[in-house]
């Protein structure tokens, strides 16, 4: 299940969702892997909306080319995946070249997570969470980049970021898993003791599980993002990636011939 929406104060200026996300299942020697991807244009950046939507589709490039040729989740490493990272880097120059901007025009962050059966991989270049399930509750692969500045983050489109780009190997099962940009931090994460709101996850989640129909969730989700309560605490675009292989009774995870998310 994957949503990104414009923000009420980029409707009211008339400008685009600058937010991109995207969610796909990869088949290599009869194993499943779920990539997940999403970007956050930044605001000042001329086309925002562009580089994050070629920052995700670059990104799904590279891992469905490293897994064609038989590369296993357990395989890849942090070097290999900032390699990655520099080719989606060398996409968005290129687009910068046929629009004739510059390339900060494009600046974006972007945050995936590459799923297996038995193991996962995840990374982040600036801020948004990776959200995952520890125990009864939840926690973030990361904690969401600052940048130098106050209110900045780190982008794709910046010199030398791949020394802040963070990567973690998981070598064990992950039955769900969310994403989600900026735009929602104020609601999902704790920032006080750099937490995350369990129950803003345990209600989405199970309301996941209970579906037969993941599109089934998809306007309500929607309707969530766009609604007068979270326009309340953010003018922001918003982006939220969840996916599960639990049973609505949490109790057994499904098989992987059978994804919800």
């Amino acid at each position: 299940l994957c949503e990104s929406v414009p923000g009420s104060s980029h409707e009211t200026a008339g400008l685009p969702c600058q937010d991109h996300s995207l969610g796909e299942w990869i088949e290599v020697g009869g194993e499943s892997v779920l990539l997940l991807a999403c970007a956050d244009g930044a605001g000042s950046a001329a086309h925002a909306d562009l580089g994050a939507k070629t920052a995700c589709e670059a990104i799904a490039q590279e891992v469905r080319e490293a897994v064609a040729d038989s590369l296993r989740v357990p395989e890849i490493d942090g070097e290999m995946v900032r390699t990655w990272h520099r080719r989606v880097r060398e996409r968005l120059s290129a687009e910068a070249d046929r629009h004739s901007a510059r390339l900060r025009e494009f600046a974006c962050t972007l945050l995936t997570a590459i799923v297996g059966e038995q193991a996962a991989v995840f990374s982040q270049l600036g801020d948004g969470a990776i959200v995952l399930p520890e125990g009864d509750g939840y926690r973030t692969a990361f904690w969401p980049q600052s940048g130098e500045y106050l209110n900045t983050t780190n982008f794709l489109t910046d010199e030398g970021f791949d020394r802040r780009l963070e990567f973690r190997a998981h070598p064990e099962r992950v039955d769900e898993l969310a994403l989600l940009t900026d735009g929602l931090q104020m609601l999902a994460l704790r920032f006080a003791d750099k937490s995350v709101h369990e129950p803003f996850f345990k209600q989405k989640f199970a309301a996941l599980r209970a579906v037969d129909s993941v599109p089934a969730l998809q306007r309500p989700l929607r309707e969530f993002l766009t609604s007068p309560a979270v326009n309340s605490r953010t003018d922001d675009d918003k982006t939220l990636i969840l996916a599960t292989r639990r049973l609505p009774d949490d109790a057994h995870p499904v098989r992987q011939s059978e994804p919800a998310g």
